[in-house]
C-alpha cells in the first residue's frame, strides 16, 4: 500500500478506537498485527501532535555525499573526454578511473557501486570499445572488397582422375 492509504488506515482506526471500539477489534479488521496500534494511539496522544503523529513523511534515506551541481561536473569530466587528459595511464574510462577522480578533486570516497549509480543518473552507460588497428587504410580495405566481392564467380571444372 502507498503512504497516503497507510495514513488514512491509520487515521481512521484511532477514529475508531476514540469512538468506543476495542483496539484488539479495530486493527484485526485492518488485518494489521494488534500491537501496532498501540503505537499508533501512544503517538496520537503525545502533547501537541495528535492525529498530526499519524501523518505519512517521505522517507529521507542516506544523504548523497556530491551535490547535484558536482555530479553535473563529474558528468562533464567524462563526457567526450579521455582519462589520459587527467593524468590517468588508461584510455578508457572505468568506474575505479572515475572514483579516484572524485577523491581526487572533491576529497569524497565513494563505493565502486556508487559510482556506478550515480553514471546510470547521469546516463551514462557502459560502452564497448571500436576495437579497429590504428595503422588501417580505407582504401586499401575499399579495393579489397571491390576485388573480392564485385567480381563474377567463375565455374569451377571438375576433372576426372
Amino acid at each position: 500500500m502507498d503512504h497516503g492509504t497507510l495514513e488514512e488506515i491509520r487515521k481512521m482506526a484511532i477514529e475508531r478506537v476514540r469512538e468506543g471500539e476495542r483496539p484488539s477489534t479495530v486493527i484485526a479488521s485492518y488485518g494489521f498485527h494488534r500491537c501496532v496500534i498501540y503505537r499508533w494511539m501512544k503517538a496520537a496522544a503525545g502533547r501537541g501532535n495528535g492525529m498530526r503523529a499519524l501523518a505519512s513523511r517521505k522517507g529521507t534515506g542516506r544523504p548523497k555525499k556530491l551535490s547535484a551541481t558536482q555530479e553535473q561536473q563529474v558528468f562533464r569530466w567524462v563526457n567526450g573526454k579521455n582519462p589520459m587528459q587527467y593524468g590517468f595511464d588508461f584510455g578508457l574510462w572505468t568506474r575505479q578511473i572515475v572514483r579516484e577522480l572524485v577523491q581526487q578533486k572533491f576529497g569524497v570516497t565513494l563505493s565502486l557501486a556508487s559510482i556506478g549509480a550515480m553514471l546510470a543518473r547521469l546516463g551514462l552507460t557502459a560502452q564497448k570499445p571500436l576495437q579497429r588497428a590504428y595503422q588501417r587504410d580505407p582504401e586499401a580495405i575499399e579495393l579489397w572488397q571491390r576485388d573480392t566481392f564485385d567480381e563474377e564467380p567463375q565455374e569451377t571444372v571438375a576433372l576426372d582422375t
